[in-house]
């Protein structure tokens, strides 16, 4: 015989079992597009300045800290992403991965596009 618990039940889905995440998934990859082009921008100016760098006769390690300085933007974006998500998750209950995926691109967005305009495009025009 089956047991039954008194209590609070989880509602019937009246869904499919991926229909609720395509919209989530579609936004963090309109994000990322969006995001992609200043990443490019971010990639080609490293590469250049470092190349140039080390043919002027600058160290390694001064490369490596541009590299350093110029993912810093988009890292600090998803990092911030990621500390609300982990501070309001257990507050919301059950997050579903798709949802973080997209606060997670936002992060993204939102860091690159920060150091681009504020840092990036103003000094390379």
């Amino acid at each position: 015989m089956a047991q039954t618990f008194p209590g609070r039940q989880a509602p019937a889905r009246r869904t499919a079992a991926g229909a609720r995440h395509w919209p989530w998934l579609v936004l963090a990859l309109v994000e990322f597009l969006a995001a992609a082009p200043m990443l490019g921008r971010f990639a080609l100016a490293g590469l250049v300045t470092g190349v140039m760098g080390l043919a002027a006769g600058a160290t390694p390690g001064s490369a490596l800290l541009l590299v350093l300085m110029l993912a810093a933007g988009p890292v600090l974006g998803m990092a911030a992403a990621a500390v609300l998500v982990a501070l309001f998750a257990p507050a919301l209950g059950r997050i579903d991965k798709s949802v973080v995926v997209a606060l997670l691109m936002a992060g993204l967005l939102l860091g690159t596009s920060i150091e681009y305009f504020g840092w990036l495009r103003p000094v390379i025009g």
